[in-house]
């Protein structure tokens, strides 16, 4: 997601799409510059959010060991 979540209660962008939670998605936004207004914002839906599969972080190269006794000693992900 592009920016923290804000409730407003009238669309910020004045697109008719009533009270809710927005995020920012920046200046410009399809061609046009939303920056005189603060940005442009999109609405939040929770069932949206819902149907999008979570992808995970990448494996990270430093953490796969390469010539070890102990193969398992880690799976490649490391703490962020």
């Amino acid at each position: 997601m592009p920016a923290a979540l804000k409730f407003f209660r009238s669309d910020p962008n004045k697109l008719g799409r009533g009270k809710g939670v927005y995020y920012r998605r920046g200046n410009y936004y399809k061609g046009k510059d939303y920056g005189v207004n603060g940005g442009y914002y999109s609405q939040y839906s929770i069932a949206r959010d819902k149907k999008i599969k979570a992808k995970g972080y990448d494996l990270s190269k430093v953490g796969l060991p390469k010539r070890s006794k102990i193969l398992h000693s880690s799976d490649g992900r490391l703490p962020r």
